[in-house]
């Protein structure tokens, strides 16, 4: 945005407001009114300057899919089927670590070239959860806060850095009632707060990927497999990894479990009893406020979500600018 849309929207006569927070929308008679901003000190955390007030025709909204929940949660829109927030999906991520022969250098060359959609599909929307696998770049302070253990296994893990090789599994929820994702909501000063339950089902899956990923590494080569998890240690075969990954006790801070991409939480859907916006992002009750972001997802993608999130923004704003300049 900083070498594209920016630049040609300033071109254009565009202001653009930095170091700003959107605190509310003033509603009134199913529009918004106006937005009240707030200047943030240096560190962009705390108000520290004068209040910031914006006036327009139409309100579009990308804040992603915490912070434009959260401020429609703030601004107190209507909700009338209890839809904002909701669903809100982060493909939870888990990990294994592989000790190669040779030399990986995860650090190196192109980032994340490879993934397999061999799993993402199983049992489609009615059978267990499915996962992409993705080789992630690694590089060395990612790699060491990672790193489990501690003083001389962690130096340890650390001195086979060059010779680890990584597989991420990327769980695809929203597709199974017992998949609803998280809830985004307010802590007591107004900040975004997110809750993801991990229920059975998707613990169901962190399972399968961490031995379909210990298996897959070993018929690579693998001298050992580490899943990452609080418990395990490293695996000499598969058949060892397979044994010991089963017994695993799958528990929130004990097993390694990560958010790969934020969405949903203003979903878009056919009726304002079933999501926050419709297709073309539009908000069901304010009729001048626009989503154009990835909150506006109703599941997961199974996919990394940026090009998807372009693509969406792109159409809206491009038919949102034609019906401004036809005055509808």
């Amino acid at each position: 945005m900083l070498v594209t849309t920016i630049p040609a929207a300033l071109a254009r006569g565009a202001r653009l407001v930095c170091g700003a927070r959107a605190d509310r929308l003033v509603l009134g008679r199913g529009r918004v009114a106006q937005l009240e901003c707030a200047a943030l000190d240096t560190r962009g955390v705390r108000p520290a300057g004068p209040r910031v007030r914006v006036r327009a025709r139409h309100y579009v909204l990308a804040a992603g899919a915490i912070g434009t929940p959260a401020l429609l949660l703030r601004s107190g829109a209507p909700d009338p089927h209890r839809t904002l927030g909701r669903r809100t999906f982060l493909h939870p991520t888990v990990i294994s670590a592989a000790v190669m022969p040779e030399r990986v250098d995860g650090y190196a060359g192109a980032p994340q070239t490879i993934y397999s959609d061999h799993f993402l599909q199983r049992g489609a929307i009615d059978g267990p959860i499915g996962f992409k696998l993705e080789a992630p770049p690694i590089h060395p302070v990612l790699f060491g806060m990672t790193q489990q253990g501690f003083g001389a296994a962690h130096a340890d893990g650390m001195a086979k850095f060059a010779r680890t090789h990584v597989l991420i599994a990327l769980l695809r929820d929203g597709f199974h009632p017992e998949s609803e994702g998280g809830n985004v909501g307010l802590r007591a000063d107004g900040s975004p707060v997110l809750a993801y339950p991990l229920t059975p089902f998707l613990w169901d899956g962190v399972r399968r990927a961490l031995a379909a990923m210990a298996e897959i590494q070993f018929a690579a080569g693998a001298t050992n497999v580490l899943p990452v998890h609080e418990r395990a240690r490293p695996y000499a075969s598969w058949a060892e990894a397979r044994s010991g990954v089963a017994e695993l006790p799958l528990e929130p801070l004990l097993t390694r479990v990560v958010s790969a991409h934020v969405m949903g939480g203003c979903g878009m859907a056919d009726s304002p009893t079933r999501g926050a916006v419709d297709s073309l992002g539009r908000h069901f009750q304010l009729e001048n406020v626009s989503v154009h972001d990835g909150s506006v997802f109703p599941t997961s993608l199974g996919a990394n979500p940026q090009l998807s999130i372009y693509a969406l923004t792109a159409r809206n704003a491009t038919l949102l600018a034609e019906r401004l300049k036809a005055g509808r």
